[in-house]
């Protein structure tokens, strides 16, 4: 590595550093933890004619993906806000394992970051295991047609991943 690529990569350390520890910044991205399920979610969901069932506030969609896969996808019913934005997370899990993310995994997930152009891989990391999910945001208040584009990103990247790792039809 050359000498300039290395202050660049030290600046871009300091800048992530900066970022993570400034003031607000942690606050304003903590999301609201719901005690009811959003009714602007279940709208866009019958809007859009998809099924789902409410599993912990959360609203909870079974994909059938093709004739032999199909796929879980949650949105959630709290949201994050950073005004003016107010955004809630769709999610799937393509895959979980115990102990702590290997090195390899976490390489391809970032790998694959870099070509998503909604939503990103997440390692969510247990005591004793990890998951391995698809997350994209979309607008608290997105309409039928946008929301059910954003929940079939998610849907068919985890299951795209999950296929890839395991070859089953866990999530």
């Amino acid at each position: 590595m050359s000498r300039t690529s290395s202050l660049g990569v030290m600046a871009a350390m300091a800048a992530m550093s900066l970022l993570l520890t400034a003031p607000g910044v942690a606050h304003a991205q903590a999301p609201a933890t719901a005690t009811a399920p959003d009714a602007r979610v279940e709208t866009a969901l019958k809007a859009a004619g998809l099924g789902f069932l409410i599993d912990e506030g959360d609203y909870r969609l079974d994909y059938k993906v093709d004739e032999t896969r199909s796929q879980r996808v949650w949105i959630a019913s709290g949201t994050t806000s950073l005004p003016p934005l107010e955004v809630r997370d769709v999610w799937s899990v393509a895959a979980r394992g115990k102990g702590t993310v290997p090195a390899d995994l976490a390489i391809h997930l970032l790998q694959e970051n870099v070509r998503m152009v909604l939503g990103a891989w997440q390692v969510s990391q247990g005591k004793d295991e990890y998951l391995v999910v698809f997350l994209a945001q979309v607008n608290a208040d997105a309409d039928a047609a946008t929301l059910r584009e954003v929940i079939e990103v998610v849907m068919y990247s985890a299951d795209r991943i999950e296929k890839e790792l395991s070859g089953r039809d866990a999530y």
